[in-house]
C-alpha cells in the first residue's frame, strides 16, 4: 500500500523556502542556521500535490540574533521548540525521496540547503535547481538588477498577506504561485520563438550568438525559450539581448519611488486607493464605512475619515510587559483605545506614522537586559526538557498573522 502511494506521488517539482538565523557578528553562510523549512510539491503539470513545513531548533540558543525575531516574528522560545536539524531534514528526505526540479528563490537558499543536507549525511538525489530570481531578472530585461521577492509578487499580481512574508510555509506557496504564473505567461508570449541550447553546459543562446557557430552539432539542440524555467541559464554574450525580455515589469529607482509616493499622497480615498497605500507600507487593514482598521505586527489602530481627510486617530491600549511580548510576539491588549495626536490629515502620512511608530516600539522591546536574557534561557531549558519527545511543526506554533482585523 505504501509503495503504491509513493508510486502515485511523482514529485516533478519541489518549491522550497528556508528562513534562517544569522549569528550576530557574522555575514556569510558559515554563520547561518535554518530555523524554518517550507515545501510545496507539484506534479509534471505543476499541480500542487503535497506540502511540508517544520520549525528547526537552533543548535545553540546563544547564537540567536534579535534581528531574526523582528524579520520573522518568531522569538527564540518558539524556535527552540522545533525538532533538531538532522531530524527535520531526514523527514524531508523521506517525504520527498525523488524530484526532478528544485525551485528556490535564490542561490543563497540553495547553498544553505545543500550544506545542511551534506552536513547531516543525507543523500541528495540528482535534480535540476532553478533560481527563480535569476530567471525573472532575465525575462524582465533588468540583468543584474535583481528583483526582491515581494516586488516580484506585486508585479505578477499575486495576492499575498504582507505579515505572512518571511514565514517559510507561506513563502514556499507564494514561490509556487509565482513560478507557475510567470512560466504560463512567458510560454504563451514566446510560443513561436526558439533558441539554441548546449546540452552539456545547459546554456541558452540566441540564433545570432557567436558561440552557436562554434558549437558542436551533437551538443546543439533547438528548444523553446521557456526552457529558462527548467534550469537552463542564458549565455552571458547574448543574454543582454532584449529578445529575452517578455514581461514588462518596472523595478523602480529612488526617483520613481519618490514620484509614486507623491502620487499616493494625492489619491482620493476610495477603497482601491486605501488598499494601495496600506500595501505600500505592508500593513493589514479592513474598511467599514468611513473607518479604516489597521493592524501592525505590534498593535491595532482606528483611522476615522471625513471625505478625503483623516479626522481622528485611535491607538489600542496595551500594557508594557517585555517578557510577555517576547513570549507571545505581541502585546497583550486591554480593552479600549486611546486618542492619538494626529500627525497629519493626509491618510498616506497617517499610515506612514503608524508604520514607523510601531516599528520603533518593536525595536525597543527587542532590547533585553542581561537578567531578562538569563531568565528566558532558564525558562527555555525547562520547557525543552518537558517537550523533548514531542514533534513540533508549524501546526504547534500559534498563528500570529492575519490579513484583516476581526
Amino acid at each position: 500500500m505504501e509503495d503504491a502511494k509513493r508510486e502515485k506521488e511523482r514529485f516533478e517539482y519541489l518549491f522550497l523556502d528556508l528562513e534562517w538565523n544569522q549569528t550576530p557578528g557574522t555575514t556569510g553562510l558559515d554563520g547561518r542556521e535554518a530555523i524554518q523549512i517550507g515545501v510545496v510539491a507539484a506534479d509534471n503539470k505543476i499541480q500542487k500535490i503535497k506540502t511540508f513545513s517544520k520549525a528547526i531548533r537552533l543548535s545553540d540558543p546563544n547564537l540567536f540574533n534579535e534581528k531574526t525575531e523582528i524579520i520573522t516574528h518568531t522569538p527564540v522560545t518558539n524556535i527552540m521548540q522545533g525538532k533538531g536539524e538532522d531530524v527535520v531534514l531526514t523527514k524531508f528526505a523521506q517525504t520527498f525521496p525523488e524530484y526532478h526540479f528544485l525551485v528556490v528563490w535564490n542561490r543563497t537558499t540553495y547553498d544553505l540547503f545543500l550544506r545542511d543536507m551534506r552536513k547531516n549525511g543525507i543523500l541528495i538525489k540528482r535534480h535540476t535547481p532553478v533560481f527563480l530570481q535569476d530567471v525573472l531578472s532575465v525575462i524582465t530585461g533588468h540583468g543584474n538588477n535583481l528583483i526582491g521577492f515581494e516586488k516580484a509578487l506585486t508585479c505578477a499580481g499575486i495576492q499575498y498577506v504582507p505579515n505572512y512574508l518571511h514565514y517559510a510555509k507561506h513563502d514556499a506557496n507564494y514561490l509556487y504561485q509565482l513560478y507557475y504564473q510567470c512560466l504560463q505567461k512567458y510560454s504563451g508570449v514566446t510560443v513561436e520563438e526558439r533558441c539554441f541550447a548546449n546540452k552539456i553546459t545547459k546554456k541558452l543562446h540566441t540564433e545570432n550568438c557567436r558561440y552557436v557557430k562554434d558549437m558542436a552539432v551533437d551538443r546543439k539542440s533547438i528548444v523553446p525559450k521557456s526552457m529558462i524555467f527548467k534550469g537552463y541559464t542564458i549565455c552571458k554574450c547574448c543574454g543582454k539581448s532584449q529578445s529575452w525580455k517578455q514581461l514588462g515589469w518596472e523595478f523602480g529607482n529612488k526617483a520613481q519611488n519618490k514620484k509614486y509616493r507623491d502620487d499616493l499622497k494625492q489619491l482620493p480615498l476610495t477603497e482601491a486607493n486605501i488598499e494601495k497605500i496600506c500595501k505600500w507600507f505592508q500593513l493589514s487593514y479592513s474598511i467599514t464605512s468611513d473607518i479604516v482598521f489597521v493592524r501592525t505586527a505590534f498593535s491595532r489602530w482606528i483611522v476615522y475619515l471625513q471625505k478625503d481627510k483623516v479626522k481622528k486617530l485611535l491607538h489600542e491600549n496595551y500594557r508594557i510587559c517585555k517578557s510577555q511580548y517576547l513570549k507571545k510576539q505581541k502585546m497583550k491588549c486591554i480593552e479600549g483605545y486611546h486618542k492619538q495626536k494626529l500627525p497629519s490629515e493626509n491618510f498616506f502620512e497617517v499610515i506612514q506614522y503608524i508604520k514607523y511608530h510601531d516599528a520603533g516600539t518593536i525595536k525597543r522591546m527587542s532590547k533585553k537586559s542581561r537578567l531578562e536574557k538569563l531568565l528566558e534561557m532558564v525558562e527555555m531549558e525547562l520547557k525543552m526538557k518537558n517537550t523533548e519527545e514531542k514533534d513540533y511543526g508549524y501546526d504547534n506554533i500559534p498563528e500570529l498573522r492575519r490579513i484583516n482585523i476581526g
